[in-house]
């Protein structure tokens, strides 16, 4: 039998497209590679370090949250400001990471992470330092989803889950900010009433300087010790194939085999020219800016094309300027794999317009065996399938889309919604289009019952483990066998060893998460499958966070943290890989990426509410985790597990 990994092989089962052949056949296992993929191993190992800066800095803001109320005398109701500061950020970082396109993002954020974290030690007021810590998450926020996409772009096929490493690094990043902090914060911390809080509780302020350096040492790391190139999967859906072929080929060189590629080992796309005759387009534009070999490879990256079922005309509804490619990471693409997911650096931006009369063909339903990848605003003519194709693209334009072929929602919002400038009303409008789809009579009961899930779960677990390092103290000060010791030099030897045991405990907690993502990917393969292993972990969740307000003894409360904590990563690794499953294609990123938006939502809430639950009782944000954990719980019980498809391609969330 050929191998179909050979360049100009073909096999009816194998679902892959030239480029994805030819991505296999560049390293990580294939026989012809002598470095065995150094290059994807490489990146993978520098794009944990953004999995790891962004949950380092997140456990290091709670584990100062304790000091900076001392520093500024913040109240309880107060102080949770402090961590959803850094969520808003990290959305909006996620967000404005589209902006920036992979490799400037992958170079970038942590460089501006390690700035932002040096302001905030810079800070003198409270709400300056949530500014400071505002501006730091809107930079580690867009580390994780850039990342995530980078590196599954990057391996073949048979590797994706590998990805799962990355939740790997996620977790070593707490462990790490909580060895800093317990090096560090009980030298540095005032305990004397009558100490000087301006100059002797600066330890969480070290603390941040430290992982400034780390910070600082991973992005050289990231930037003067390894040259990444562009993402070939990116350049093709850019119509760039020739500067992916070259990529490609570096990076074959960079693993110690040289390749000779041609254009049609990078087409994106299932069959051949000759097959794909039936969709033709005309335009009268002259062609700009592109050799003529790349505009064959023109995406339809920035419209939809709707057809009418009883002629062969089409309408283009033309979403951005010619040649600009979309840098979003959060959006649905399917330039990485034959899914869209929420996070992708390139979103083939597309509505999705039904219409009873007239079937929608996106993008992000052209990437699969049987489907034509369309190429919008282009003039394809062909002599023989081994030419190139001849592409004269239109200008810009967006024309108006006859009554019939609207769909109601696009419809009644278009009309309203004229008043506004396009560069607001385009986005605005496409982001009610991606709702809409979502909330059909089909998908609306599943969709309502995940998202309900995502921002239970987010909600309780960002309550608990951004108090978590105050609880302890209070918790371990509850259990001192002499508290009315006060400020006295005992009392102050006991505040000490309260805290070092508290941080202490922070390490452990964090250590005990590390396997969780391991065991969640090992449970849903289990007999106990995704439905109930989920459901069960995060019903454990609750069961070891109700454990933790009642135990009275130090060995059991650590027992009840690291049982948290692994019984929670477990939960969010089994989250993370079975929600994009439970959708189909065409719904699956807009399904996602909006569980995942409201999972920050539900993180940027938890502080603030935790904060007005601490000034009744120390124990009730604990309560409220468990009870948000048992609705996620219930929630979950209610959705139907499905067999996996064969040949379904992994997708990041977060």
């Amino acid at each position: 039998m050929p191998n179909p990994e050979e360049r100009g092989t073909t096999d009816e089962h194998d679902s892959r497209t030239p480029l994805d052949r030819t991505i296999d056949r560049i390293g990580m296992g294939a026989s012809e590679q002598p470095k065995n993929g150094t290059y994807q191993w490489t990146l993978l190992f520098l794009c944990g370090f953004g999995w790891m800066a962004d949950n380092m800095w997140m456990q290091a803001v709670a584990i100062i949250l304790p000091r900076v109320q001392d520093q500024y005398s913040i109240p309880d109701s107060q102080i949770g400001a402090l961590f959803s500061s850094m969520f808003a950020g990290m959305m909006i970082g996620a967000i404005g990471s589209d902006l920036l396109g992979r490799s400037t993002a992958f170079n970038g954020t942590l460089l501006f992470t390690s700035l932002f974290g040096l302001a905030a030690t810079l800070t003198t007021s409270f709400w300056s330092l949530c500014l400071a810590l505002f501006l730091l998450g809107s930079a580690v926020g867009g580390s994780m989803p850039t990342d995530g996409t980078l590196i599954l772009e990057q391996l073949p096929n048979n590797k994706k889950y590998l990805v799962t490493a990355l939740t790997v690094f996620f977790s070593i990043g707490a462990v790490f900010a909580a060895v800093v902090a317990l090096i560090i914060i009980p030298r540095y911390t005032c305990f004397a009433a009558d100490c000087d809080v301006a100059k002797d509780n600066l330890g969480w302020k070290y603390l941040l300087v430290s992982l400034c350096v780390i910070t600082l040492l991973m992005t050289v790391l990231r930037v003067i010790f390894f040259r990444i190139y562009e993402s070939p999967r990116f350049l093709v859906a850019a119509g760039r194939p020739t500067e992916a072929m070259e990529n490609l080929q570096l990076i074959s060189k960079f693993n110690g085999e040289e390749l000779d590629l041609s254009l049609r080992d990078v087409r994106d796309y299932f069959g051949t020219l000759r097959s794909r005759r039936s969709h033709s387009y005309s335009a009268t534009s002259p062609a700009r800016n592109r050799p003529e070999e790349e505009q064959s490879f023109l995406p339809a990256t920035n419209s939809s094309v709707i057809f009418n079922a009883d002629t062969d005309e089409t309408t283009e509804v033309s979403r951005s300027k010619p040649n600009s490619p979309d840098y979003n990471t959060t959006g649905e693409t399917s330039t990485i794999v034959n899914n869209p997911h929420p996070y992708s650096p390139l979103a083939l931006e597309t509505s999705s317009l039904p219409n009873s009369g007239s079937p929608v063909n996106s993008p992000s339903q052209s990437h699969g065996r049987g489907h034509q990848r369309l190429h919008s605003g282009l003039s394809i003519a062909e002599d023989d399938e081994d030419d190139e194709w001849k592409v004269t693209p239109r200008s810009p334009r967006i024309p108006r889309i006859p009554r019939s072929r609207r769909s109601s929602v696009v419809s009644v919002h278009y009309k309203s919604m004229t008043w506004l400038p396009q560069f607001i009303r385009k986005p605005l409008l496409a982001y009610i289009d991606r709702i809409a789809l979502v909330l059909t009579p089909e998908w609306i009961w599943k969709t309502l019952t995940v998202w309900a899930i995502w921002f239970s779960m987010a909600l309780a677990y960002t309550m608990f483990n951004a108090f978590l390092p105050k609880l302890l103290e209070k918790r371990l000060e509850g259990m001192n066998p002499e508290p009315s010791l006060g400020r006295s030099a005992a009392g102050i030897r006991s505040a000490e060893s309260s805290l070092e045991d508290s941080l202490w405990d922070v390490v452990i907690y964090s250590i005990g998460g590390c396997p969780g993502a391991i065991l969640g990917a090992y449970l849903v393969d289990s007999p106990f499958g995704r439905r109930w292993s989920l459901a069960g972990s995060t019903f454990l969740t609750a069961f070891f966070c109700a454990v933790f307000v009642k135990v009275d003894s130090p060995l059991l409360l650590k027992a009840s943290t690291v049982g948290t904590s692994l019984a929670s990563t477990t939960m969010w690794g089994i989250l993370y890989g079975w929600t994009p499953e439970i959708f189909s294609t065409n719904v699956r990123g807009s399904a996602c990426g909006i569980a995942s938006a409201l999972s920050r939502i539900g993180g940027m809430i938890a502080p603030i509410l935790g904060g007005q639950l601490l000034t009744i009782s120390v124990s009730l944000p604990v309560y409220t985790s468990v009870v948000s954990f048992i609705i996620a719980g219930i929630c979950v019980l209610f959705l139907k597990e499905a067999e996996k498809q064969e040949g379904e391609e992994r997708v990041i969330l977060h």
